[in-house]
């Protein structure tokens, strides 16, 4: 975007010859936004002249200033003419050596083809003195539109001059010196009309349109372009048309609201309806392009047909042309998500459209109209309106935001006085009052329209206008003291820990499912799910619980790979949410597996053994482990769970309450079946306490030196009942003497025809730390197993 210093200053009590370009960029660049580069314009009107053409099709032209006739080349390019009709209307060529040329709109550095319009002209100007009223030098600075996207005041002259005048410390002009004076009469959705104005408003679509405003001028005076007017757009790179179009434009880019004149005689009715559009209803637009409009679309309309893409472009039948001679003024404030909607969907962004999407002040729309009438005052074009504008639609309210002085200090690290909040503010047109209590100062701030349309909200955003304006350079280069305590990594290590054996011992694939149920997959599963924590506004009624287990979703990762794999070993390591207390709710670490075979059982003790060897990698005390079957009606069983192949895992550490640490099992068969999967497959089904295994500290390891004397050990093999666990004989056999030290499990096998048996293999090691043992007293350990073993009912295998 372009702007003119010359233009900015006219908002300023100052002159901007007086002020140094690199001071205003660099402090701009500072307080407010980047400007990318500014020039220097110095336009040499030394070989320019002002011309009268005949008529509109002649090429015989007379220069008043030389007194000279002569003829000139053909035209690439038709004039903007209003008075088609009309004779010896003024124009600009420029002499190019021994020839005159047509001045077109490249010759002012204006990126678009074509020549410039006819000029409004006096006899005197046409002698030369045109000059005076053409603003040739200037320093025009450009600024990415990026930069400046939150801040929709200053996509305008004044909003600039606002801004530079406030960190410069110049006084800023009041806007009742830039408007016109002029009631307005305001309607909620429908005007009403009058003997004085005949057109009515509808708005028929208060969510798209926040606010539409109307002034009919009866009459109005349909002149060539304002020399002065031309000269300004020409700079900021606008294409001069004629007095009316230009001032629209002069409108827009001085006051940042867009604005439109309609031919009044053109609207049927003299009725203005604000409306989507009809489906495939055609829009013939300025620029010459057809458009096919969709419901989406909003647009000002009259009893027959759309006159404009609301917010992006007018339409051409209701354009002013050479013998309009009455206008309706239309300043108004669209939804940014319409406009912006528009344009992309029909390829139309415009500086309109580019300004309206920034969320514009609805209170500023009314304001243009009054800036309109007194540019008409300035630039001599006789024109009549009625009594009040009209508007439709209510003003946005004023925000107050209290902030307290202490906040302002604590949160800069400046020493601030009230005077300086109240000076810094108000520079910005903030309104402040100081109120003080207990020796604490609050200001009650009332903050400007058009700045809490978009980007003041909170009390951090009043901080952030009194830090950039106090100068950030004022901040203390001084590095902020952290305050460092020792951090606790066994967390962190023990989480590396778990995914690696996980991932290379278990041979484990890792899955990261979403935080929240997919309630069409536990539906195909026919889980009916507990209520646990639900999100208030969720993004899709698909995802709106939390997840409280992990296993849903591993579940449904074997439903969607089964088809590929014969062997699935998968795993999650993350949060989960329960509410089982209602009045809280709980967040914890949760890891859950599934080892799953298509084609064949999946044996229980193999998985059993992955558990338990992670548990021991993590630090846990074997011999402190135990197990617990789970009955099927029980708050801890799932529905996935094979009722009497499931079981808790349990840690009980030295003289403290047993803790669980989660639980596992085999899948229930019925349960099975809502995968799709074969009737073959198994699958193997844990979930642990992430909390507990990251976090638990591990008794601590002390040293206890090993017996000096030989070790001896001796197999037991036994035919027991399903009913007597491994667990319970490890611990009945290694309490049978002090010489036994270890009992493992090392083999164990069942068969179909052993119904209530199966075959185990216990490994007994014994040791003395005084003594070789003697093979007597071998023995008679031995036979203490034995007797133990045939006492629970198992029987010892030759």
């Amino acid at each position: 975007m372009k702007l003119s210093i010359a233009w900015i200053f006219d908002h300023i009590d100052a002159h901007w010859q007086d002020y140094d370009i690199n001071l205003i960029v660099s402090k701009f660049n500072q307080t407010t936004a980047e400007i990318e580069k500014f020039y220097p314009v110095n336009i040499n009107l030394e070989d320019f002249y002002l011309a009268q053409l005949p008529t509109i099709d002649s090429l015989n032209v007379f220069i008043p200033e030389l007194q000279k006739k002569i003829t000139m080349p053909e035209r690439d390019h038709t004039f903007d003419l209003i008075l088609k009709s009309a004779t010896n209307i003024p124009f600009l060529i420029k002499k190019d050596h021994d020839k005159f040329l047509w001045a077109q709109l490249s010759d002012f550095g204006v990126e678009k083809d074509g020549l410039l319009p006819a000029l409004n002209a006096t006899e005197q100007d046409r002698t030369g003195t045109w000059r005076e009223k053409f603003e040739h030098t200037d320093i025009i600075i450009e600024v990415d539109n990026k930069s400046i996207t939150h801040r929709p005041d200053m996509w305008g002259h004044r909003g600039f001059a606002r801004e530079i005048a406030a960190f410069l410390e110049l006084p800023f002009l009041s806007k009742e010196k830039f408007l016109a004076s002029k009631k307005a009469l305001t309607f909620e959705t429908t005007s009403e009309a009058t003997q004085e104005n005949p057109f009515i408003i509808d708005n028929q679509v208060p969510q798209a349109c926040n606010k539409f405003n109307g002034l009919w001028f009866p009459t109005i005076e349909n002149k060539p372009s304002d020399i002065f007017i031309t000269s300004r757009l020409l700079k900021v790179g606008s294409r001069p048309i004629n007095a009316i179009v230009d001032l629209t434009n002069y409108v827009t880019q001085d006051w940042s609201q867009p604005v439109h004149a309609y031919d009044a005689d053109k609207i049927t009715d003299k009725k203005v309806i604000i409306r989507m559009a009809k489906q495939d209803e055609k829009l013939l637009i300025l620029d010459g392009t057809e458009l096919s409009l969709t419901p989406d679309d909003m647009v000002i309309a009259d009893n027959k047909k759309p006159m404009c893409l609301a917010g992006v472009k007018g339409g051409m039948h209701d354009s002013i042309d050479q013998h309009t001679k009455s206008i309706l003024f239309e300043a108004a404030n669209f939804n940014p998500k319409h406009v912006r909607l528009s344009a992309i969907r029909h390829k139309t962004r415009t500086d309109s459209s580019a300004r309206f999407e920034k969320t514009l002040d609805p209170n500023q729309a009314c304001e243009s109209i009054l800036r309109f009438i007194k540019l008409l005052e300035q630039c001599s074009i006789n024109a009549t309106s009625t009594n009040a504008v009209i508007s439709v639609g209510p003003d946005a309210p004023e925000l107050q935001i209290n902030v307290k002085h202490d906040f302002l200090e604590k949160r800069t690290g400046l020493t601030l006085t009230s005077d300086d909040v109240t000076n810094l503010l108000s520079r910005l047109e903030f309104q402040v009052e100081t109120k003080k209590e207990n020796n604490h100062t609050t200001y009650a701030i009332t903050v400007p329209t058009f700045r809490s349309s978009k980007d003041i909200k909170i009390k951090e955003d009043i901080l952030e206008e009194v830090a950039r304006l106090y100068g950030f350079n004022k901040v203390k280069l001084e590095l902020p003291r952290i305050h460092r305590t020792p951090f606790d990594l066994s967390g962190i290590t023990k989480s590396r820990k778990i995914r690696h054996y996980l991932a290379h011992t278990a041979r484990m694939i890792e899955q990261q499912n979403y935080a929240l149920y997919n309630e069409q997959s536990l539906t195909e599963l026919n889980l009916k799910q507990p209520t646990n924590v639900t999100i208030i506004n969720p993004v899709s009624e698909n995802y709106s619980r939390l997840v409280y287990s992990l296993i849903p979703g591993l579940l449904k990762n074997i439903k969607e790979n089964h088809v590929h794999q014969d062997s699935l070993n998968f795993f999650e390591f993350a949060r989960v949410w329960n509410n089982k207390k209602k009045e809280n709710i709980h967040e914890q670490k949760s890891i859950a597996g599934i080892f799953f075979e298509k084609r064949k059982p999946v044996d229980f003790y193999i998985c059993k053994n992955y558990i338990e060897q992670l548990l021991i990698t993590l630090g846990f005390d074997q011999a402190k482990i135990s197990w617990q079957k789970i009955e099927k009606n029980t708050d801890e069983y799932k529905p996935w769970y094979r009722s009497y192949q499931a079981t808790r895992i349990i840690y009980t550490p030295n003289e403290q309450t047993p803790q669980e640490i989660g639980i596992m099992g085999k899948i229930d068969p019925e349960f099975a079946r809502t995968l799709d999967i074969l009737p073959e497959s198994d699958a193997f089904i844990f979930e642990l306490d992430g909390n507990m295994l990251l976090h638990e500290k591990p008794s601590t390891k002390r040293y206890a030196p090993i017996s000096r004397y030989q070790a001896t050990s001796f197999d037991l093999s036994l035919l027991a009942p399903l009913t007597l666990t491994c667990k319970a004989l490890e611990k009945e056999l290694r309490d049978i003497s002090p010489l036994v030290k270890q009992v493992t499990l090392i083999d164990y096998f069942e068969k179909e025809e052993w119904t209530d048996k199966r075959s185990l293999t216990f490994r007994i090691l014994l040791s003395s730390n005084e003594k070789t043992l003697e093979k007597e007293e071998i023995e008679s350990v031995r036979q203490q197993a034995i007797n133990t073993i045939q006492s629970r009912g198992a029987e010892l295998r030759a």
